[in-house]
């Protein structure tokens, strides 16, 4: 029986790590896999060393690839092809966008698109398929909410922790316990480290506990006056800049913790509420 290509995107966090092992211990017999990895240049140093871990460990074969932005050409971003030594470290790739498409947030959210989607997108059709091949994406059973309908009617997106193997968020946290490695960064760190899908909470704690962090966001506050239409743009919701941020933390609040239910918090607390950011910024 012929096998079917299955492209896989990894997102750099525990739970896509795992359905990257997952997918070549129990559906190898049926798919030819190819594993992405989109480096926007804004992960944390810990993340590259774990996906890098990971594609030597499961053998992924890893494809590494970093968004290109085309200036003033009226095109989306194509892609090049990068390794954990070549990966970007200092938000090149990001920069380049937030300089083409303006400053991202939750009205305008194109850094997904650019930096991921388009970029494995490209990738895909230069080496011959056409996007609309399947690819697979690491949600877990608890994060239903966050699942494209559209895309997996449309047969271009497999959840395999929703439809194949149903876990949530502490069954990996389990699995992941009786590894011998693993993501040596809290949830708060994970991904683009000051993401404004992330909760206020992860963002204060990190303003709290790590400043520094910020310091490129706010670097790239001085652009936001690009874009199609004349308005300021900042990042975070509410209209809120780095040093909002900053302020907001200053007051009394419990740091974000990875033993938090995130999914329950948000919905109780508004400094929980996010923009669909848990780990990861999927490429769908």
């Amino acid at each position: 029986m012929k096998k079917e290509t299955l492209f896989v995107s990894f997102s750099g966090g525990r739970t896509s790590a795992y359905m990257c092992w997952w997918l070549l211990n129990n559906k190898a017999d049926k798919y030819n896999f190819i594993f992405v990895f989109a480096n926007t240049g804004q992960e944390h140093e810990k993340t590259l060393e774990f996906v890098n871990e990971c594609d030597k460990r499961f053998n992924l074969d890893l494809v590494w690839l970093e968004a290109v932005t085309h200036f003033n050409k009226r095109i989306g971003c194509t892609h090049r092809i990068v390794s954990y030594e070549s990966a970007s470290r200092n938000g090149e790739p990001f920069k380049d966008m937030v300089l083409e498409y303006g400053i991202p947030n939750k009205d305008w959210p194109h850094c997904n698109r650019e930096l991921k989607i388009n970029a494995i997108n490209s990738y895909m059709r230069s080496i011959g398929f056409k996007t609309s091949t399947p690819r697979a994406i690491g949600l877990r059973s608890d994060e239903m909410d966050r699942m494209n309908f559209k895309e997996v009617k449309a047969g271009r997106i497999i959840y395999p922790l929703i439809k194949w193997k149903p876990i949530t968020k502490a069954e990996i946290r389990y699995w992941w316990s009786e590894q011998d490695f693993d993501l040596e960064i809290p949830e708060h760190l994970g991904n683009c480290v000051t993401c404004w899908k992330k909760s206020d909470r992860k963002l204060m704690t990190i303003a709290k506990q790590e400043p520094e962090r910020f310091n490129f966001f706010k670097s790239l506050e001085q652009y936001s006056d690009i874009g199609p239409r004349e308005e300021t743009r900042v990042f975070f919701r509410g209209y809120n800049t780095v040093d909002d941020i900053f302020e907001m933390a200053k007051h009394d609040f419990n740091e974000f913790k990875d033993s938090m239910p995130e999914l329950q918090l948000r919905l109780l607390d508004p400094i929980d509420f996010s923009n669909g950011c848990s780990e990861s910024c999927e490429a769908a």
